[in-house]
């Protein structure tokens, strides 16, 4: 039976094949211009050119209850979950059987019944919904007090959980003080703020300018993620304007932000120690995990952006429902009890143990360096490069693992299956591109 799992989260909403293949994560985000209603990423390429039509919440504060102004008085915010999740949902084909909901712990009951009556009405398949933490913990070896941070666009997310033969959420706590939307305004302004001191041009003087840098920040923050610095350009009024960005300047930004974190994680940390699983999205911010690591003593690990759904998928069994009314799930087996089988997306080491991540691709017995900076995979070479075919295959590192973008037109295989989208390498694997009797393979060397 073909399954998929289903991290609903606002940050972005993202299924995970039974192949471990990802689809592009769609952030609850809704443009809403009179009876037009722009979701995900196509809400948010357009967002700085017309904020104020900007709704983020409604995944959140999902209800029936109206949206209020300045938006049209007949949408509610579930109005608007029913459009982002039918788009998701259409995105990937909507050809799974059977699908798991990874959800995050702060949805009470009623939003949870209000969830299942909108994939009722799309007629998704959903037979089980678990804990996204739990489901993200699940067959990790870690200690027998555990927490789990996460960051949406609004708010932080700490759950607190007790692991022995099962993995059991025992509390949920919210931070509103920091989210993800509000990080990216302070690195703006800070990117801004460098323009203008350097150049005398200010990127969030116009909409258009403003909009092109805040498509662009993920990638600035990524680079920023293992680099120093990095380049931050912008071109406007027939000019293009350039400057450097120093990864000290982001991290001291965010210095208020990540002590709130810090005090959330040590506040509900337990006196004899515990591990600190990381969502990927919060291992992303720059010198986050280093500023946790020092300040709160936990180990950390950081979690492959697949955890959650596959976690979900390896513990399918467990988590399905024949019945209409689906329990909640919020306890799993542990790491000893696991299920048969393998688990079929793999998940990031703990930090310090990066050695196991791919470092390199090897093709015709040439090694080329993986790194934050897309490898355009040819039938003949690979190349670093910015300017991107979008029919072409990219490898790249990105936050804290090595993925892989294969679009349909590549004919990419991986050890003997065709794969379309984005998946996650490991050492070993295999590519192909197209009908190519070429080899490329992905290796990881101890320096």
């Amino acid at each position: 039976m073909e399954r998929a799992a289903l991290e609903l989260i606002d940050t972005g909403l993202q299924f995970v094949s039974s192949r471990g293949q990802l689809s592009q994560p769609s952030p609850g985000l809704a443009l809403i211009d009179g009876d037009e209603v722009a979701v995900g990423l196509d809400a948010e390429c357009s967002a700085r050119l017309n904020p104020r039509r900007l709704h983020s919440r409604f995944w959140q504060e999902l209800s029936t209850a109206p949206l209020g102004r300045p938006f049209p008085g007949y949408l509610r915010k579930a109005d608007l979950a029913h459009a982002h999740l039918k788009a998701v949902w259409d995105a990937v084909g909507g050809g799974q059987k059977e699908v798991i909901i990874a959800v995050p712990g702060i949805y009470s009951n009623d939003q949870l019944g209000l969830l299942l009556g909108i994939t009722r009405e799309l007629a998704i398949p959903v037979r089980g919904l678990i804990d996204a933490a739990v489901a993200a913990a699940a067959d990790r070896e870690v200690e027998p007090h555990c927490l789990h941070l996460d960051l949406h666009l609004h708010r932080a997310v700490l759950t607190e959980l007790e692991h022995g033969e099962e993995i059991v959420r025992t509390a949920v706590h919210t931070e509103p003080r920091v989210g993800l939307l509000g990080l990216r305004d302070i690195w703006a302004r800070v990117i801004a703020q460098t323009f203008v001191r350097a150049t005398r041009f200010d990127p969030l003087h116009l909409a258009a300018t403003e909009q092109v840098l805040y498509a662009q920040l993920t990638d600035y923050l990524e680079a920023l993620a293992e680099h120093d610095s990095t380049q931050v350009r912008i071109a406007s009024g027939g000019r293009q304007h350039a400057v450097g960005l120093d990864r000290t300047r982001i991290v001291d930004a965010a210095q208020s932000a990540y002590d709130i974190l810090t005090s959330l994680v040590s506040d509900h940390s337990h006196p004899e120690g515990a591990t600190l699983l990381l969502s990927h999205r919060a291992a992303a911010l720059p010198g986050l995990v280093d500023h946790l690591r020092k300040h709160s003593g936990l180990t950390a690990v950081v979690l492959h952006s697949a955890a959650a759904g596959g976690g979900a998928l390896a513990h399918a069994d467990r988590i399905r429902s024949p019945d209409s009314a689906l329990p909640f799930v919020t306890r799993l087996p542990g790491f000893d009890a696991r299920p048969p089988g393998p688990v079929t997306v793999p998940v990031a080491p703990p930090l310090g143990g990066a050695r196991h991540l791919p470092t390199h691709l090897v093709m015709d017995g040439v090694a080329h360096r993986i790194e934050s900076d897309p490898l355009i995979l040819g039938h003949t070479e690979m190349e670093n490069g910015a300017d991107i075919n979008p029919q072409t295959a990219t490898v790249r590192r990105l936050a804290g693992q090595v993925m892989l973008d294969a679009p349909a037109e590549a004919g990419v295989t991986v050890n003997g299956e065709q794969l379309e989208g984005k998946t996650a390498l490991a050492p070993g694997d295999r590519l192909r591109l197209g009908i190519s009797d070429r080899e490329i393979l992905v290796v990881t060397m101890v320096e």
